[in-house]
């Protein structure tokens, strides 16, 4: 009787794995989508309407971090605005302060 207990606890054991596993398989390929950038969601960072007081490659930054998150705003910062080229730290601070 045992051996058929422990053949069920098994059995239970490996459809739980299989089904967390396809859990985890469609929240991967949910996260591999590319969240869109919401044009001024920045502005809920910042207070005292200051987001209407930054430039436009400030302001894109912010909008980034707010929709995507850090490392892309961050990855976004490290490219220049207009040739997409990698930056240094130096000229990243000289387009976002």
């Amino acid at each position: 009787m045992s051996s058929n207990h422990d053949t069920k606890k098994e059995s239970t054991k490996k459809e739980s794995t299989k089904k967390e596993s396809t859990k985890k398989e469609s929240t991967k390929k949910e996260s591999n989508e590319e969240p869109k950038v919401i044009e001024g969601s920045g502005e809920f960072l910042v207070t005292n309407n200051l987001y209407s007081r930054m430039d436009n490659n400030n302001k894109k930054a912010a909008d980034i971090l707010a929709s995507k998150g850090l490392d892309a705003a961050a990855e976004h910062m490290f490219k220049h605005p207009e040739t997409g080229k990698q930056m240094d730290y130096a000229t990243m601070r000289y387009y976002y302060g």
